[in-house]
């Protein structure tokens, strides 16, 4: 196939994803840069491939690797040969990602551990919260998504840890369950009838 044929594509990926996007064809013939478009290695077209030996040896396709670019950032890279002539690089900016990463931590972290313990000592929809999304996550269920059914598992499961003695606990979990007040009050009856179950 003509590689001509592949330049549309190409410049489709790095209009997609620019600026995280960098799509280089080498030729595998002459040993030079056929095509580049992105800017994240400042190459240009002419450049010497400098392509290690085997670089683009069959099944290169299936692998992603890692690059350090020249100004220190993680490139993660994919490279797909062409009729053994071309070689069709992909490189991403994965550093944002990174930072991104970092800047997560440091917020959660930072959310976690200077959280003013009088405040929330006696919170008792926070701890509620907690103990909804454990559970949730523990059943596999998702919370915009929950049935009638499990609801009430749920609402079950609150009950037992003691959730509804706290006052208003039981308007509470009717709101955010989308449940009415008088079926929460209805399970509450059922429950304390049966031990909780």
């Amino acid at each position: 196939m003509n590689i001509l044929h592949y330049i549309p594509i190409c410049n489709s990926i790095v209009l997609l994803m620019q600026p995280l996007i960098e799509v280089i064809i080498h030729d595998l013939v002459s040993g030079k840069i056929y095509y580049i478009n992105g800017n994240l290695s400042k190459r240009k077209v002419g450049d010497l491939s400098l392509l290690e030996p085997g670089e683009f040896e069959k099944n290169i396709d299936q692998i992603v690797y890692p690059k350090i670019n020249f100004d220190g950032r993680l490139i993660k890279s994919v490279s797909v040969p062409v009729d053994n002539k071309w070689l069709i690089c992909i490189n991403a900016d994965a550093s944002v990602f990174c930072q991104m990463k970092n800047l997560g931590e440091v917020f959660l972290n930072s959310m976690k551990e200077n959280q003013p313990e009088r405040l929330f000592k006696n919170d008792w929809q926070e701890k509620l919260h907690v103990a909804i999304h454990a559970f949730l996550k523990e059943q596999g269920f998702k919370f915009d998504e929950l049935s009638h059914a499990q609801k009430k598992i749920l609402t079950n499961h609150l009950f037992k840890l003691g959730a509804f003695a706290e006052k208003n606990a039981a308007d509470y979990v009717a709101n955010i369950l989308g449940l009415g007040r008088a079926t929460i009050f209805k399970y509450l009856k059922e429950w304390r009838n049966n031990n909780g179950y």
